[in-house]
């Protein structure tokens, strides 16, 4: 009877185990089930959207060689990935390219070319054009100067009756320049030679004074001198104690201005030979050869009493001319 009672209910707890057992695995599937599913739908959720006009706008630079290389791969990449990301930082940054950073690079000034001049013109005679010429040393020895021009001195401007004919003095000079100094050759005869001057005073024996007008257009129609009229003394000296020198004596005398000047002279059997160097600093102007012209006057003067001072005879380059007034002087230009 005790076995008999007892089979029931054994029967009944096993049926009850497995419908926990059952009930545990339902329980358990689902679970697996439900996060399965929200595993899934996170995976295909798709991608945040960008609000493109709540970005601010930068402007890229065109596209280069490399530009349009990068952005190839960039595609094929995109293409082979499954699903791109992209956030709302995310910026394309151009790669790159080959072409170097823009640095300035100096590149050569053309100067402007520099326009003839155009103003009036003296009508006085005495014209010159005045070469270029380079390496012109100044030692009084001409041989540099052969190929260039030389104008006489042929008019008694004083003295004429102290004047003897062509022995007693006749001189040749010539004008030439480059871009430091503005050259001065002289070939005088001369039958007595007598300076025993120096400085501002030189004028009272034998030399030769040169005027230059730098301002030619500016002042054309004032006959009076200014600060552009520029008046140079230059002495041959003694050949003895007294040396060769140069001095300006308008618009200012300047002892710093006459140790500029290079004046050498040499003697000669019947005279002497010449050379001057006037530095275009002086004047401040810098020459051109495209048709520059400048006022100019050239005179000689010539004492021959040994223990005086005067001058005697003064020969000019042109009949006109009168001392200390541009208006008579005659054009020089430079070639």
């Amino acid at each position: 009877m005790k076995s008999q009672v007892n089979q029931p209910t054994s029967s009944r707890n096993q049926i009850l185990i497995v419908l926990i057992v059952a009930l545990a695995v339902f329980t358990i599937g689902i679970l697996g089930i439900t996060l399965g599913l929200r595993t899934l739908d996170k995976r295909v959720e798709p991608p945040p959207t960008v609000d493109i006009s709540s970005l601010p706008l930068t402007p890229l630079p065109p596209p280069t060689a490399t530009n349009a290389a990068v952005a190839t791969v960039t595609a094929e990449a995109t293409t082979a990935t499954e699903t791109p990301t992209l956030t709302p930082s995310s910026t394309l940054t151009p790669s790159p390219t080959s072409t170097p950073t823009s640095t300035l690079v100096p590149t050569e000034t053309v100067a402007p070319t520099p326009t003839p001049y155009a103003g009036p013109l003296r009508e006085n005679g005495g014209d010159y054009t005045s070469p270029r010429r380079e390496g012109i040393i100044i030692d009084g020895v001409l041989l540099e100067w052969r190929d260039v021009p030389s104008f006489p001195l042929p008019f008694i401007q004083q003295g004429e009756e102290n004047f003897d004919g062509p022995d007693d003095l006749t001189v040749s000079t010539r004008l030439a320049w480059d871009d430091q100094f503005l050259y001065v050759a002289a070939e005088v005869i001369d039958d007595v030679h007598v300076q025993a001057l120096r400085g501002y005073d030189l004028f009272n024996g034998d030399g030769i004074e040169l005027w230059i007008d730098i301002d030619l257009a500016g002042d054309f129609e004032d006959d009076s001198r200014n600060g552009d009229d520029f008046q140079f003394g230059f002495s041959p000296g003694s050949f003895d104690s007294i040396p060769s020198e140069g001095v300006v004596w308008y618009p200012q005398r300047s002892p710093e201005w006459n140790a500029r000047l290079q004046v050498v002279a040499q003697p000669q059997d019947n005279g002497y030979t010449l050379e001057a160097a006037i530095p275009w600093s002086m004047l401040e102007i810098s020459p051109r050869s495209t048709g520059m012209i400048l006022g100019y006057a050239i005179n000689a003067n010539d004492n021959d009493v040994p223990d005086t001072s005067a001058q005697q005879t003064i020969l000019m380059h042109t009949a006109v001319m009168a001392w200390g007034r541009p208006t008579t002087f005659s054009n020089l230009r430079l070639q």
